[in-house]
């Protein structure tokens, strides 16, 4: 199957040797040759996620993040722009952490960036809440404990996440938590202070100053 890298599309499953999306007419692509998107994972403000198979890895299947912003304005387009690219240096620098997805490729096709990393085969925090109910104290205290870790890690090499919640953790089939979406991460300098107005992360989860 070969799923259509259209963002405006609902992104339907196409059967192989299919030359243009059923939906919406537009060609279907394998990335350099070699990635091949096959399901749309979903997508926010600055792009959409899809999961494709690795043709050079045995189809092994890898995560590419598609960089097409809904925003307006040169400004924005360029801060946008800035932070989609920030997020790969991130995983560059970041993914040799067992828990911390490992960055494969970051290119421009067709006028559109990508960003393509390792695939995490598990379950958001998010969804394990959902299915089991509050987790008990116990739970909790390790849970953080393997998050804190990760953390260490990321704090060490002078970024902060900025937005650390349920839906970008995920808990591999071997137990592990994994830290995911590092688009809002930033280097710490002298100063992280963020200009007033500006909201990083997500509502409900980042710190109110």
């Amino acid at each position: 199957m070969l799923c259509c890298l259209n963002p405006a599309c609902h992104n339907p499953p196409n059967p192989d040797g299919t030359m243009f999306c059923s939906n919406c007419g537009t060609g279907l692509v394998v990335l350099r040759n070699r990635y091949r998107p096959i399901k749309s994972l979903g997508g926010g403000g600055f792009g959409k996620t899809y999961l494709a198979e690795d043709i050079d890895k045995l189809n092994e299947h890898c995560v590419i993040k598609q960089f097409a912003p809904q925003v307006q304005g040169t400004g924005t387009l360029n801060k946008a722009t800035e932070l989609f690219e920030q997020e790969a240096k991130r995983l560059q620098q970041l993914g040799k952490h067992p828990q911390i997805p490992t960055l494969l490729a970051y290119f421009e096709q067709d006028n559109r960036l990508y960003l393509v990393q390792e695939f995490i085969d598990g379950q958001n925090l998010l969804a394990e809440l959902q299915q089991q109910g509050t987790f008990n104290e116990q739970k909790v205290r390790e849970l953080l404990l393997d998050l804190l870790e990760i953390l260490k890690t990321v704090h060490q090499h002078k970024v902060i996440h900025r937005d650390i919640k349920p839906e970008n953790i995920i808990r591999r089939s071997d137990g592990k938590l994994v830290l995911i979406d590092f688009g809002a991460s930033k280097q710490l300098t002298a100063t992280v202070m963020t200009q007033v107005g500006t909201t990083i992360g997500s509502f409900g989860y980042a710190p109110q100053y």
